[in-house]
């Protein structure tokens, strides 16, 4: 390290511009750290619940004036709280990672996944109709079904399809939550479309 005291001034005027240059990388890159942070849910990685919302948001804007279909698919892990209670939050937790990479793993590079609540998964899926939105939902849900999770544990989803139709954000995930309902009323591990 050099002696600050062999500098001349105009030295350490640079040297301290420098070490201001990187002091100022350095809070850049840790400010996008915390975008980031701030938009990705900390467990799955996936966009959390204001980060859909604000995409959402924008898709419908887009759907409007392009005239394009936009579908909308909340899937709900069946059960969960059980797995929980039985196994520990540790085991949900990784239940959770694992069906957040069943679900990339079968969407398009274009839809938008994100975890929007404690066992929601919501899938936003512009240029897409509803019976295009349902081939995507069934091959998540059965995926799901069949997929032996650690310690032989097996999960089920129940899911709900929407497909845009004018509708508020606000509208539309009260569509959404009440199709879950009823897919979880009708017995679970199913999906339920809109009639609209």
């Amino acid at each position: 390290m050099d002696s600050y005291q062999a500098l001349s001034k105009e030295q350490l005027i640079d040297k301290v511009k420098e070490l201001t240059i990187e002091l100022e990388n350095v809070q850049t890159e840790k400010n996008k750290q915390i975008e980031q942070m701030s938009r990705l849910d900390f467990l799955t990685k996936l966009n959390n619940r204001s980060e859909l919302v604000e995409r959402l948001g924008y898709e419908t804007k887009r759907a409007t004036r392009t005239k394009e279909p936009l579908s909308l698919v909340l899937f709900n892990i069946d059960d969960l709280t059980q797995v929980n209670d039985q196994f520990g939050h540790s085991m949900g937790d990784k239940i959770l990672t694992e069906i957040a990479k069943i679900i990339t793993s079968s969407v398009r590079v274009t839809d938008i996944v994100g975890r929007f609540g404690g066992d929601e998964f919501m899938l936003v899926l512009p240029a897409c109709q509803a019976t295009d939105a349902l081939t995507v939902a069934e091959q998540i849900r059965e995926s799901v079904e069949l997929n032996h999770f650690e310690d032989q544990i097996r999960i089920s989803t129940s899911g709900g399809i929407y497909q845009y139709n004018g509708e508020t954000v606000d509208q539309l995930i009260v569509a959404l939550g009440k199709l879950v309902l009823r897919a979880k009323q009708n017995g679970q591990n199913r999906i339920e479309v809109s009639e609209a």
